[in-house]
């Protein structure tokens, strides 16, 4: 298995807290077991998440006592939570394969963010690759569909993307390690199954390479997507202009329409995704209706969305929010909490109000050597911050240590010294832990508290865009 290692020498740095989710498969097996493996060469913590779906009975219960026995005979720490999904879907009202996705990946976020993790591993494999990107194209899909799934996405790594699953199961079977089977696996009812059982088979009469070659595809796909993403967002920017309640955004109609339809199409999903978190339940038609609105010059035309969302039509352009009816509490990109904005780690969280974009990521202590002096740019030690960092404003008697200082000083004194307009204090961002501490006065200081220093393992990058403190000094 040369390539999943390699893998992981790629995707994990000394001194990750790693969260592999098992569910007792032959994938998320032979991973934990490379994972455990790599230990010895790469230092980095490793726990265990599994989440029971409660869908087959004593068959499930089976699979978690055999996750939970693995981790104890490994000595790592497991999580397992039982969760029934056929109940809770009755609110979600979605497919049962879709309602255990959301389900599983909340679980497993909440265990990540628990133990402060910077990884989450999943089993993913070639096999997998190969039958989601034809599930996508048997029921229609856009070019992001057709990328297959990405190596890594923020904090979620995929070692075993390029490994078949005859390969992983070769691998077990030399090492005598057991695995459960999931019953459910062999039968049609379910697309996938169908797919691997039924329309694979067939399409390798026609090309025994078939599976590779789809993979291939699917690179070259994601390729150009990547391109093509990386350029709506600088557009977005330049577009987008978040509303003074900080509900939502306009986008510029005259820049819109000047725009091919490929960018528009792009731009309107990404003002939905910064808005509720996800584009669940948005179809194409719902972006068609969208992208019509801008040609419409009718002031107050309003187009009713899923998710308590509306797009009206304005005079200079159209907003997207949500309904005067929500009252959800979900920010642009992060937890509302009273009036902070919780980041999104690894991620990008869009600060309302003031068209503040924050881009985070987390680095080793051996590969953040790329800072500079940017003000809009800081490096902080993760394991001081914790994985909780909220954004708001100035609040009287607010006080940090500022950088290469040892006392705290009152913050309406640094500005004062900083010589920043009064005006101007009151839109600059404040960062602060999730228990209220001030870790970074966006644009000017770090604390001293929270620098980077020789014995910093995990490092949080952030970086601002699309707005800058004091008029862009």
């Amino acid at each position: 298995m040369d390539k999943a290692n390699l893998a992981i020498f790629h995707m994990v740095s000394p001194g990750d807290k790693v969260l592999v989710a098992v569910s007792g498969g032959a994938d998320s097996v032979c991973l934990l077991h490379l994972l455990k493996e790599m230990q010895k060469k790469i230092r980095f913590d490793l726990s265990i998440a599994h989440m029971d779906h409660m869908a087959r009975g004593e068959e499930s219960a089976e699979d978690a006592r055999f996750v939970d026995a693995l981790g104890k005979k490994l000595g790592l720490e497991t999580f397992i939570e039982r969760v029934d999904v056929r109940k809770e879907n009755e609110t979600l009202k979605t497919s049962f394969q879709e309602a255990g996705r959301i389900l599983r990946y909340r679980f497993l976020e909440s265990i990540l963010k628990r133990i402060g993790g910077t990884k989450l591993a999943l089993g993913h494999t070639a096999d997998d690759q190969v039958e989601t990107l034809l599930i996508n194209l048997l029921r229609g899909s856009g070019l992001k569909g057709l990328t297959g799934m990405p190596e890594t996405r923020g904090a979620v790594i995929r070692p075993l993307i390029d490994c078949t699953r005859a390969e992983i199961e070769a691998y077990l079977t030399g090492r005598n390690l057991d695995y459960r089977v999931d019953s459910s696996n062999a039968g049609n009812k379910y697309l996938r199954n169908r797919i691997r059982h039924e329309l694979l088979p067939v399409l390798k009469t026609f090309n025994q390479n078939i599976a590779s070659n789809l993979q291939k595809t699917a690179k070259i796909i994601r390729d150009d997507d990547q391109c093509l993403t990386d350029q709506t967002r600088l557009l977005y920017l330049e577009l987008a202009v978040p509303l003074a309640n900080g509900a939502g955004v306009e986008l510029d109609r005259i820049k819109f329409n000047q725009q091919p339809s490929a960018y528009q199409k792009r731009l309107v999903r990404k003002a939905i995704g910064r808005i509720q978190g996800n584009l669940r339940r948005i179809t194409s038609q719902h972006v068609q209706e969208i992208m019509e609105l801008f040609e419409d010059s009718r002031v107050g035309k309003k187009i009713n969305l899923p998710g308590q969302l509306i797009a009206v039509g304005g005079r200079e352009g159209v907003e997207l929010r949500k309904s005067p009816e929500s009252r959800c509490k979900v920010g642009l990109g992060g937890k509302m909490r009273l009036n902070s904005t919780e980041l999104l780690i690894p991620g990008e969280t869009q600060i309302g109000g003031i068209g503040l974009h924050l881009y985070t990521k987390l680095l080793s202590s051996n590969n953040w050597k790329e800072r500079g002096n940017h003000p809009e740019q800081a490096f902080l030690d993760f394991d001081k911050t914790g994985p909780a960092v909220l954004a708001r404003f100035f609040k009287p008697g607010d006080r940090f240590v500022p950088l290469g200082m040892t006392g705290r000083k009152k913050l309406k004194s640094f500005f004062i010294d900083e010589k920043i307009p009064r005006e101007l204090r009151g839109s600059i961002p404040i960062l602060t832990t999730g228990t209220g501490d001030i870790i970074w006065i966006y644009g000017e200081r770090i604390s001293e508290n929270f620098r980077v220093t020789e014995n910093t393992r995990r490092v949080l990058f952030i970086e601002g865009g699309g707005w800058r403190p004091n008029g862009g000094k």
